[in-house]
């Protein structure tokens, strides 16, 4: 056993079986609907909320995990490592790393260090993935927090689509991609994460010359190199996922490719269509 371990929390969109893999544990927030709350990932999986937010009227909330959910965790973890790598979602897009915060001065017998990973979804499940397996070899939180983080700060990018903003807009995350409301007939939006919220990449007309910017942006990051980790994400859409995943491995080296689904918190934000691309340099 090591000194240390890493926690996340359910926005990293993490199946169980990764979880398990690189033993993370996982925080989960919340989603609110028809007078009921359940737990990201755990009461309630992405295929039924799907469901429920594309037949639904009303738009379901979501909320941060009480400094409790935070505090039971690090308690527990305590009892077996000496420090915690605690790495949560943009702290501009929720309340979720203040908790966790709150909860590490909170806790004895262990060392906390909260981190905000600035992005979402699996941008930070990429992350969280690459500091556990630093974990594994042997850096210290120092290393992790002064050199690795930083430089996957840089290495990790996130390109996404959706059918309708109105969601982000609703749930308050649409930063600086309001620039498109109400100019979307027949265009297609590219959103990314930066500076820790959601801000316009730009904007085609049809699903090909969408699949080509986005094959672009990945050759102007990628620098004529092999990718290292190559991710497409999708809600109802993976079909459209499975294209653009052809089209990507066919142009370019991955040394890791994988499929993942938008988790319920997640897609609460950006309805139940999106699809995109997370990937590692």
């Amino acid at each position: 056993m090591g000194n240390t371990v890493v926690v996340t929390d359910s926005t990293a969109d993490l199946t169980i079986e990764i979880l398990d893999k690189y033993d993370i544990t996982m925080v989960p927030l919340e989603v609110n609907w028809a007078g009921e709350s359940y737990q990201d990932r755990i009461d309630i999986t992405s295929e039924q909320f799907l469901d429920i937010i594309e037949e639904s009227d009303s738009l379901p909330t979501t909320s941060q995990p009480a400094i409790g959910k935070f505090i039971e965790a690090y308690e527990r973890l305590a009892e077996d490592y000496e420090e915690i790598i605690s790495i949560h979602l943009s702290e501009k897009l929720s309340g979720t790393i203040e908790a966790a915060r709150l909860a590490a001065e909170m806790v004895d017998g262990v060392k906390v260090e909260v981190v905000d990973s600035e992005v979402a979804t699996f941008s930070l499940g990429v992350m969280v993935m690459e500091v556990a397996d630093a974990v594994k070899s042997g850096s210290s939180v120092e290393e992790l927090v002064d050199d690795l983080i930083p430089r996957l700060k840089e290495d990790i990018e996130i390109y996404f689509t959706v059918d309708d903003l109105s969601y982000l807009e609703k749930g308050g995350r649409i930063g600086k991609a309001s620039a498109f409301l109400g100019n979307l007939l027949n265009i297609r939006p590219i959103l990314t994460l930066k500076g820790g919220e959601v801000a316009p990449c730009g904007k085609v007309r049809g699903q090909r010359r969408l699949y080509n910017e986005l094959k672009k942006l990945v050759a102007d990051k990628l620098e004529g190199q092999q990718g290292s980790k190559l991710i497409l994400l999708h809600g109802k859409n993976k079909d459209k996922a499975e294209q653009l995943k052809e089209s990507l491995v066919e142009q370019f080296e991955w040394a890791e490719v994988d499929m993942m689904q938008f988790g319920p918190v997640i897609a609460t934000h950006v309805g139940p269509t999106p699809f995109g691309i997370v990937f590692l340099k």
